[in-house]
């Protein structure tokens, strides 16, 4: 049994931090003013910054860790690591990255396999018949949305449609809890913020889930437990990767995590965020700054962090 040390606490502490914000993102069918600000252009914002900060910190710090741990569990016994030994740490931090990419395409072509017709991500025009709602009464509606519009067969059809949207998040919630413990274990700042970049994702596909399920069943804390419940996966990728880091000690066991942590996340953030939040705003420099934006933050971050010695 691995060691609970204060640093594990923390790691998991932040992985269910980042969790926790799908569940905010499902409050939004509780409040007029959360539908408002959920609005497509937000929500784009919001999915690039997320990109933005994921690409950079995978990149720039859990790669380059990947590379150190590596050289160090190949180095020989006085702790050198030669010309060879570099370029091993090089192609294994590669191969990694290449393994973590594949883990992603692969659950996402299972999850589409099982429902073909699955929406993954949440819904513009779920979004439109909140707003809708709310403009009609200015509050949110206490009946069933929609009533005059929404058959029973659609009100089914939705209903599984938040469901499986919640399933097919929990899938991909599991690599984002291995890598934020991963992260957060070894370098407190950068589990950090790859925490920060998964909450701002997390907090739309809250959205995504709760939004059906509500209009489905006209039950709002049904529609709230669903988006709750698709986030339980990262707390136990923590705990799966809890187990496999163990106490740490073999250097090329993490060297090969922090790899497949890196390619995991910048393949979800090129493939799933930032495509996403081109959709929601197709037109403007909105998207692109925002992800710019991302990437400055934890820039000027990493550079604070390093002068302050943490």
């Amino acid at each position: 049994m691995p060691e609970f040390t204060k640093e594990v606490g923390i790691a998991f502490a932040l992985t269910f931090a980042a969790a926790f914000a799908t569940c905010i993102g499902g409050l939004v069918i509780f409040s007029a003013s959360m539908v408002k600000m959920a609005n497509p252009k937000n929500l784009s914002i919001a999915l690039a910054l997320a990109g933005g900060v994921m690409v950079f910190i995978s990149l720039v710090e859990i790669f380059n860790e990947s590379v150190e741990q590596f050289k160090a569990g190949n180095a020989d016994d006085n702790g050198t690591c030669d010309t060879t030994c570099e370029g091993n740490a090089w192609v294994f931090t590669n191969i990694a990255f290449a393994i973590g990419a594949v883990i992603i395409f692969l659950l996402d072509a299972i999850v589409h396999r099982l429902s073909p017709d699955l929406k993954d991500e949440v819904d513009a025009a779920d979004l439109a018949r909140l707003e809708r709602a709310v403009a009609a009464e200015g509050h949110m509606a206490l009946s069933t949305p929609d009533k005059d519009t929404l058959a029973g067969a659609e009100k089914a059809a939705m209903n599984r449609t938040g469901i499986l949207t919640a399933v097919a998040l929990a899938i991909h919630n599991l690599p984002e809890g291995i890598a934020t413990y991963t992260a957060a274990v070894n370098d407190l700042k950068v589990g950090a913020t790859l925490a920060i970049g998964i909450a701002l994702h997390n907090l739309p596909e809250g959205i995504a889930v709760a939004t059906p399920v509500y209009f489905a069943t006209n039950n709002r804390w049904k529609a709230f437990w669903w988006a709750c419940a698709s986030s339980l996966a990262e707390p136990l990728g923590a705990i799966l990767a809890f187990f496999i880091l163990g106490d740490g000690l073999n250097p090329s066991v993490e060297g090969a995590m922090f790899g497949l942590v890196a390619g995991m996340m910048v393949t979800l953030s090129i493939k799933e965020l930032i495509p996403s939040a081109v959709k929601f705003c197709p037109e403007g420099h909105a998207v692109s700054v925002a992800i710019l934006g991302g990437m400055a933050v934890m820039s000027f971050s990493l550079i604070l962090f390093a002068y302050v010695g943490v």
